[in-house]
């Protein structure tokens, strides 16, 4: 049922064309008619259909005075019965109304279904008829060979007969004659049952030789052409279904592959003769079509004579593409595909064969005649340049496929080669033309390298040491960089889109190249390499274009750093997590010159020139990468002086190595900016990103995470080396320097102020944490604060505030006076809430005494600044 269906729908397809045909055909039979009416041959068609109008009426004058009362109003030099006038003009004409057009008439289901399906259906059921019936003779045993082969031919030759003069009969020829389609019917089944007899008489009961059977089928097949001529699509198509499906039916198939190939070959032939001669470009693909499902099920199931298979499919599928190169200016909805449905149907098929052939230089050589003849029509004509790509990227499969199957090593490098060589060579030397399809050319040039070697370096990798592919890859920079010279020039997009193709190939190649002769380790200095190296071929070539393409290779280059550099990483975590860090858990040193140092030093010389068209945050990115991998590095040999591997020495050493790492920080960014000239050069960011730095380690871990106060570290014995004061005093210092550079003011304007917040601050950690060691001493983790303690901050503190009090009157600096008074409000809540409540008898007496003379003090002193400093306003 399901194949009936099937052979339904392919005659509706092949009616509709054939109507569309004739719409076509009656359109241009009107435009003639139309034409002609215009020129005054013929009536024009409206004045016709008026006059018969009137002519039915009762009252209706003579048809000609009919006609001649439509003539045109506007007579010149007019013989009549009146007196000679010159020219009568007449007045414009009024515009006539519109009138709706007629409806197209569409066929309804009940004249589609009731008047035409059942002919057509009727034929292909007298082809099962027949078939069938032959096949129950077979089973049942009722007829003898001879005998059933004689009456199936007698059947067939009596359909055909009554398509020829079935007209000539009496009472039924009038349906002949009214109706076309019923001699095309049995035409059409006479034809396939033909087919069917022949097939059974050679091949099922040997009754005649190959040589005799051969010569039949041949006749048959002009006899269904020649029917074909005479009664159209439709018997063509009854006898395709009926020659595709005879060997079905006669039961041929992998066991019978020679002869059936000879069969399908001239089969083909025919229909092809055909559909060419009565430009039929459906019957083209519908024989390509049915020609492919046979190859591609003998391909499947047979299991010998598969080399006769490639060279049916070599041919039938060469045969296809010429002949479907002559339907040009046919219909454009399938033109297309008669011109690349053949190729692409027989480049399928041929690249399944190669398996089941095992790879050998046979399947690979049917493939490379079709590709060859596939580049001989696009050279001729470049609208066959998708067939072209569509035979190399096809490619890919089958060599894949072989370098991860059992094949010949030799034979898949081979096959490799010619398929690079074989496309490679006509496209470079059609891309040094001057045809427009020139870039087109260029394009698969590139392809031709890039394709085999994709397939073999992805599954042959492991089969060949990497010295080999280092060459091969080395070999294939050549002809990449090559292309991408030759369209330096580059105007168009297209053009534009070859030179970044064969730039972005070459330095692929490239990289293949270095990291398969370099260790592992160099991976990042390589792409690195391959990122300047497109730089400096885009100033060479003056191309835009190329410096955005060198942003690739960097990017990749920056993960590659980050991944080599992942021991930095880790430790970095355990150092902000607060885990103590030792020598033996840190990179080694010629690991990490190797993997971080090289690599940062490229990005950073990259990010300098002003050659690599970056955009500013790419630049940023690049500088921030090289600078934070030489920074890893430096801190890595800093971590060598102390040498800390045991949480011993990390109590002895580890503030002082921190406090000399900061330090140093400060004063590198200080001296960067001493070198700026203005905010925006590369000496003011180093400076701020080295003062950021130096910040950061002082808040996170001298005061976060590794504060002497709880994690216990040696400060050194006070005063000579009291590394918390000179640690905290410095960074204020800095601070307070920091404050005034212009370079700060102009990065951002609030930063001065904090700056100087910042200094103050630390200013006065300094003075608590110099009290807390000269109490505590060496140590100062874990100890309680007592009495004495708490009140020598305060008064250190109170002198503080004295110190700021005074220079910022001396000096005029607001920020130092209302720091002072601060300072001094905080102190003397301190003294009243915590210290007097701890002090008793005389101490208490004593202590407020102090306190309230310093405050006089300090208020008779302020209180003669700002009487001066109003009356220098007034």
């Amino acid at each position: 049922m399901e194949g009936l269906l099937l052979l339904i729908a392919l005659v509706l397809a092949v009616w509709l064309l054939n109507l569309n045909g004739r719409i076509k055909l009656l359109e241009e039979r009107i435009s003639i008619l139309i034409d002609r009416m215009n020129a005054g041959s013929v009536a024009p068609v409206a004045a016709q259909r008026d006059v018969a109008e009137e002519a039915d009426s009762p009252t209706a004058p003579p048809p000609a005075m009919a006609y001649a009362s439509r003539r045109p109003a506007t007579v010149k030099g007019e013989v009549s019965d009146e007196k000679p006038r010159a020219t009568i003009e007449a007045p414009p004409p009024h515009p006539e109304p519109e009138t709706e057009a007629p409806p197209k008439r569409s066929w309804s289901f009940e004249e589609l279904v009731g008047g035409k399906l059942p002919i057509w259906v009727g034929g292909i059921s007298l082809v099962f008829a027949g078939f069938f019936l032959v096949r129950y003779t077979i089973d049942a045993g009722l007829l003898g060979p001879g005998t059933r082969s004689v009456l199936a031919a007698l059947f067939a030759l009596l359909l055909i007969a009554g398509s020829q003069w079935g007209g000539r009969l009496p009472k039924i020829g009038e349906s002949f004659t009214a109706d076309p389609r019923i001699a095309q019917s049995l035409a059409g089944a006479g034809i396939a049952i033909l087919y069917g007899t022949l097939y059974m008489v050679a091949e099922v009961y040997g009754l005649i030789g190959m040589p005799i059977a051969f010569a039949l089928l041949i006749a048959t097949t002009i006899l269904a052409f020649a029917l074909a001529l005479r009664h159209g699509p439709p018997t063509a198509l009854m006898g395709l279904i009926g020659g595709f499906a005879a060997p079905w039916v006669a039961g041929l198939g992998p066991d019978n592959v020679p002869v059936l190939l000879l069969y399908l070959g001239v089969f083909l032939a025919g229909l092809f003769g055909l559909a060419l001669w009565r430009r039929w470009l459906w019957l083209l693909l519908l024989a390509s079509g049915g020609g492919a499902l046979w190859t591609i099920g003998l391909i499947v199931a047979a299991e010998s004579a598969l080399p006769l298979v490639g060279l049916f499919v070599l041919a039938a599928g060469g045969a296809a593409i010429l002949v479907g190169d002559r339907f040009v200016g046919s219909d454009p909805r399938l033109e297309a595909m008669a011109r690349y449905a053949p190729m692409a149907l027989a480049l399928v098929q041929l690249a399944m064969l190669l398996p089941r052939l095992q790879f050998s230089w046979i399947g690979w050589g049917f493939y490379g005649v079709l590709s060859a003849m596939a580049i001989a029509l696009a050279w001729r004509d470049e609208r066959h340049m998708p067939s072209l790509f569509g035979a190399l990227l096809l490619c890919l499969m089958p060599l894949a496929a072989g370098w991860d199957s059992q094949a010949s090593r030799t034979m898949m490098i081979v096959a490799s080669l010619g398929t690079g060589l074989l496309f490679a060579i006509p496209a470079h030397l059609r891309a040094r033309s001057d045809q427009p399809s020139r870039a087109y050319w260029a394009i698969l040039a590139l392809m031709a390298q890039a394709v085999p070697f994709a397939a073999a370096f992805t599954v042959a990798k492991p089969d060949y040491p990497d010295s080999v592919w280092a060459a091969v890859s080395a070999l294939l920079i050549a002809p990449a960089a090559f292309i991408a010279w030759q369209w330096r020039q580059a105007s168009s997009r297209i053009d534009q889109i070859v030179q970044i193709a064969g730039a972005a190939l070459a330095a692929a190649m490239g990289w293949l190249a270095l990291t398969h002769l370099l260790p592992n380790d160099y991976i990042a200095s390589a792409t690195f390499a391959i990122a300047a190296a497109l730089a400096a071929w885009a100033i060479r070539t003056n191309g835009s274009a190329m410096q955005k393409l060198a942003a690739i290779p960097l990017g990749f280059g920056i993960l590659a750093l980050v991944a080599g550099s992942w021991r930095f990483l880790d430790a970095l975590g355990g150092a902000l997590g607060g885990e103590i860090l030792t020598v033996s858990g840190l990179p080694d040193i010629t690991e990490a010159a190797k993997l971080t140092l090289l690599p940062s030093l490229l990005v950073l010389a990259i990010a300098a020139l002003p050659q690599f068209a970056l955009g500013r945050w790419t630049r940023w990115a690049t500088w921030f990468a090289g600078g934070t991998g030489l920074l890893a590095f430096i801190w890595l040999i800093a971590k060598q002086v102390a040498h800390i591997d045991s949480p011993s020495q990390f109590i002895t050493l580890g503030l002082a190595e921190r406090v000399v790492m900061t330090q140093l920080l400060f004063l590198a960014g200080w001296l960067a900016m001493r070198r700026a000239t203005e905010g925006a050069s590369i000496w003011a960011k180093a400076g701020l990103a080295a003062i950021a730095l130096a910040l950061f380690r002082l808040c996170w871990f001298d005061l976060g995470v590794f504060n002497p106060l709880y994690e216990a570290q040696a400060l050194g014995p006070a005063p000579i080396a009291n590394l918390g004061t000179i640690h905290i005093g410095l960074s204020a210092f800095w601070l307070w320097q920091l404050a005034r550079s212009p370079i700060i003011a102009k990065a951002h304007p609030q930063l001065p102020k904090l700056a100087e917040i910042g200094s103050l601050l630390a200013m006065a950690l300094t003075a608590l944490v110099t009290v807390r060691q000269l109490v505590q001493g060496n140590l100062i983790s874990g100890a309680t604060i007592d009495v004495g303690e708490n009140y020598l901050y305060s008064a250190a503190l109170l002198a503080l505030s004295i110190a700021w009090l005074a220079i910022g009157i001396k000096t005029g600096l607001a920020v130092l006076r209302l720091a002072g008074l601060a300072l001094l409000t905080v102190v003397t809540l301190k003294v009243f809430l915590i210290d007097a409540a701890a002090l008793e008898g005389v101490l208490r007496i004593l202590s407020f005494m102090g306190l309230g003379i310093a405050l006089i003090g300090i208020g008779w002193a302020y209180g003669r600044v700002m009487r001066a400093g109003k009356a220098t306003t007034d």
